[in-house]
């Protein structure tokens, strides 16, 4: 196993090798963050690169090479791959893919939102660093096709919510010694619509001081709609979200997430007609 082991973190060292990566302060907590040293909070807000010994870099003047560098070590794992392939058991082969496959998801996921916070949060955007976000990216989607061609995996759908905490519990980002808890999401933040601010502001306004029942139908109505989900796991977010960004008791979780709710509801479906008034431009 102490073999099987080394093969996978010779693997995976060449993941988080000549990676790039920008965390904008926005995304982070402000109170955790005062509490920080200054040392640490110069780590945050700009370029990042982690080079060949694993060592954090501040570089902003990085070129093409870096991420040729890169495609070419992820090309060399491929290679490995097959040769493990031929050389191992089975259940060996299987277990060193599926663990090296999951790692690659994190941080083709995690390439792929540096890119937007990039885009979207950097003082300094100039094109050649949204170039080598973006190269970045493609090498990473790239090698999960290949990866998947040659051990017959296929990837599974990142969880967005979660990525955040599965980056942080890969080995390079063990080497931060601080622990930053990530910004507590507000209920705008559940809503997928072009004019989420606008529907958050009419909640805010239609439903001061409603709890329970009439939250439950909100939330229905919205789901409805596609504007925001419920799949599983998320009614607890969206539950501590709603307390954060309502200024008034909403009731309790079973209140308005429990199995009392059922479809046919009669006086949902009247109370339909209320939202479809407050939200014209959604029906």
């Amino acid at each position: 196993m102490s073999e099987l082991n080394s093969k996978y973190n010779e693997l995976s060292n060449e993941i988080y090798r000549n990676f790039i990566f920008y965390i904008p302060m926005s995304i982070l907590d402000m109170e955790e963050f005062k509490k920080l040293p200054d040392e640490t909070k110069s780590v945050i807000d700009r370029i990042t690169y982690i080079d060949e010994d694993l060592n954090f870099i501040y570089e902003n003047s990085l070129g093409f090479s870096t991420l040729l560098l890169k495609s070419g070590k992820l090309k060399n794992n491929c290679f490995k791959l097959i040769e493990y392939k031929e050389t191992l058991s089975a259940s060996s082969f299987n277990y060193l893919s599926e663990n090296y496959l999951k790692q690659l998801e994190t941080y083709a996921f995690f390439s792929n939102q540096l890119s937007l916070y990039f885009e979207k949060n950097s003082p300094e955007k100039d094109a050649n660093t949204l170039a080598l976000f973006n190269c970045q990216s493609i090498n990473f989607n790239s090698h999960i096709s290949e990866v998947e061609k040659i051990t017959g995996l296929k990837s599974q759908t990142f969880n967005q919510q979660n990525f955040i905490q599965e980056v942080k519990e890969t080995p390079v980002f063990k080497k931060f010694s601080f622990n930053i808890k990530p910004k507590e999401k507000s209920f705008i933040d559940f809503i997928s619509h072009e004019k989420n601010k606008e529907i958050e502001k009419i909640i805010l306004e239609k439903f001061q001081n409603e709890k329970g029942k009439k939250l439950r139908y909100l939330i229905e109505y919205l789901n409805e709609l596609g504007i925001i989900s419920m799949v599983h796991g998320d009614r607890t977010k969206i539950y501590s979200a709603m307390k954060n960004s309502f200024n008034w008791e909403i009731g309790t979780h079973q209140s308005i997430f429990g199995n009392w709710f059922s479809i046919p509801n009669k006086e949902y479906t009247k109370f339909k007609e209320t939202l479809n008034s407050y939200f014209p431009f959604l029906s």
